[in-house]
């Protein structure tokens, strides 16, 4: 099942107002539509593109994430390219651009972004040298 609940309308209403919906694929979605953006509340998102909206929580398995913001949730796979990250699991995959508030970073490629340092209690700019094999942090 594609769709467990929509808050504010149909599938018909869901798929013609945030159009990503049609083309993804996922399981067991439980999301709002009443706002200009969307609200993932919970499910499974399996693969495709999310353009902007507030992820609650639920569960990443693999996609393109362009922006957003992500409150709670387990991430498996997939390409961060930006957004705001507060809180979760990140697992697996390539962080291209983005603030890191708060989670668990298991395992992933890192390219650029800010991270919270609570030694500083400042947001670090933390890039990845891919020809020096090394990460250099910026206090911003």
């Amino acid at each position: 099942m594609k769709y467990k609940q929509i808050i504010g309308g149909n599938k018909e209403d869901a798929e013609k107002k945030f159009k990503l919906l049609k083309d993804a694929d996922f399981e067991n979605a439980v999301i709002d539509i009443t706002k200009n953006y969307l609200i993932w509340i919970n499910g499974i998102w399996k693969s495709g593109v999310w353009i902007n909206g507030l992820w609650k929580n639920g569960i990443w398995e693999n996609g393109l994430w362009v922006y957003g913001i992500w409150e709670n949730g387990i991430w498996r796979f997939g390409t961060w390219e930006n957004g705001i990250w507060k809180d979760g699991t990140w697992i697996n995959g390539i962080w291209k651009s983005g603030l890191w508030k708060n989670g668990i970073w298991k395992n992933g490629v890192w390219k650029k972004g800010f991270m919270w340092d609570n030694i500083s209690q400042k947001y670090q700019n933390i890039i990845y040298d891919k020809d020096k094999r090394v990460f250099s942090v910026r206090i911003w």
